[in-house]
């Protein structure tokens, strides 16, 4: 089982499943330094691949001078290419069992905005520009589903269902198509988005069906967005680095913190494990010790007293 071809066509697997293209490109590199390590000692078929070796890529991925996360993201690809040898039936023993992926039991979330932040992020379009219409439509949707960048970005026309307040997801990772809802505000102002801001911008590629388009009628694309957000976010005077995931990581938080299940949260986001979604609950302390103190039995009866 050649190193260089195995780890290609797992690479070609990733992409015919739909995932990011950020997400290949961070394995093609991770990858590719495992199969240096790989050549190094002169190993060129994955089945030659045992425990001990994998535990010594480990402790050097470990001595580098990095973030744990930026460790983490090293290992977790070589982990997923011997996980997916095992699930088609090409190994019979998978050499990282039992491999932690160093970080996740502190690994952090990343910015995650409060409601009164968010609540100022999504009033900061000015309106009476077409351009800024389609901005807070574009908030609106990412705040109340909790969608991925690359999962909008691919949004068509078809995908909204308005009287419905639904969005379709068609090409989610890993092709795992679901329904969310959308809600009213992202409904209200999609709405006008489609109907007043988006034909104008059609009308110079009026076969295009991405929903959202950028002046030239073309394709939003991801440098324009993250732009058009950080310059919201100035203006609302938020100090904390805001990206498009970061909306993904704030519906979560919220709606967690207001008391949804968590494994609805899992089935709106599409994370395939649990225990990707229960990360969230590492970011409400205050909450859970307020309803802690107003619904345990013990500490209700100490103030009483």
């Amino acid at each position: 089982m050649d190193v260089e071809v195995t780890i290609r066509a797992y690479q070609e697997q990733l992409e015919s499943l739909g995932y990011a293209e950020a997400t290949v490109q961070l394995y093609r590199s991770n990858l590719g330094q495992f199969k240096e390590y790989l050549k190094n000692r002169d190993i060129n078929d994955l089945r030659k691949v045992n425990t001990q070796l994998i535990q010594e890529y480990k402790k050097e991925v470990m001595a580098e001078v990095n973030k744990m996360e930026t460790k983490a993201l090293k290992l977790r690809p070589v982990k997923r290419l011997f996980e997916y040898l095992l699930e088609s039936n090409r190994l019979l023993i998978n050499p990282t069992e039992g491999l932690v992926e160093t970080c996740r039991k502190n690994r952090t979330t990343g910015t995650i905005l409060t409601v009164e932040e968010i609540k100022k992020l999504l009033q900061q379009p000015n309106l009476s520009f077409a351009m800024q219409i389609r901005d807070r439509a574009i908030m609106e949707v990412l705040y109340a589903t909790g969608i991925r960048l690359d999962e909008l970005l691919r949004l068509t026309i078809y995908d909204p269902d308005l009287p419905g307040k639904t969005l379709f997801i068609r090409r989610a990772k890993g092709r795992k198509q679901r329904v969310v809802p959308l809600g009213k505000n992202s409904s209200r102002y999609l709405k006008e988005y489609l109907q007043k801001i988006r034909p104008r911008y059609a009308a110079k590629h009026p076969r295009e069906k991405t929903l959202f388009l950028s002046y030239s009628g073309t394709p939003l694309q991801p440098a324009a967005l993250r732009q058009a957000i950080r310059t919201y976010r100035l203006q609302a005077g938020i100090d904390k680095p805001v990206s498009p995931h970061a909306f993904r990581r704030t519906c979560a938080t919220h709606l967690i913190q207001g008391g949804a299940d968590i494994r609805y949260v899992q089935q709106l986001l599409g994370h395939s494990r649990l225990s990707t979604t229960q990360i969230y609950t590492k970011v409400m302390p205050v909450e859970v010790k307020k309803s802690h103190e107003q619904c345990h039995p013990g500490i209700k009866e100490d103030k009483k007293r």
